[in-house]
């Protein structure tokens, strides 16, 4: 069980946070996992593309299937060069878990 408010600080933080807490927060919604994929979907849907290129990061250490579409989406979208790379990237990495493939280091 993870903290509804704990993940909506953590969400803030990828879409304010200087690089390194924006990381670090990455890296904590990445441990709760698949309890957070929906809030750091629609993360990917901000206005502002560093947030949409952080969601799309975590939703590669997530590795979760569910955000699939969400990220192909992001990945045709092509209205940022750093959102297109981390969202297929994040789709590399969920087919790579999906097929019993270790990660080729894409999305780390």
């Amino acid at each position: 069980m993870y903290g509804e408010d704990a993940a909506r600080d953590l969400i803030a933080v990828l879409r304010s946070g200087e690089s390194d807490e924006r990381m670090a927060a990455a890296a904590a919604l990445a441990r709760i996992g698949t309890p957070v994929v929906g809030e750091v979907i629609r993360a990917l849907g901000d206005a502002d593309p560093r947030t949409r290129m952080w969601a799309a990061y975590t939703l590669g250490l997530i590795g979760d299937p569910a955000a699939r579409n969400a990220l192909l989406a992001a990945a045709a979208d092509g209205s940022d060069g750093g959102v297109v790379k981390w969202a297929r990237a994040a789709l590399e990495r969920i087919d790579d878990l999906q097929s019993g493939r270790s990660c080729r280091g894409c999305c780390r």
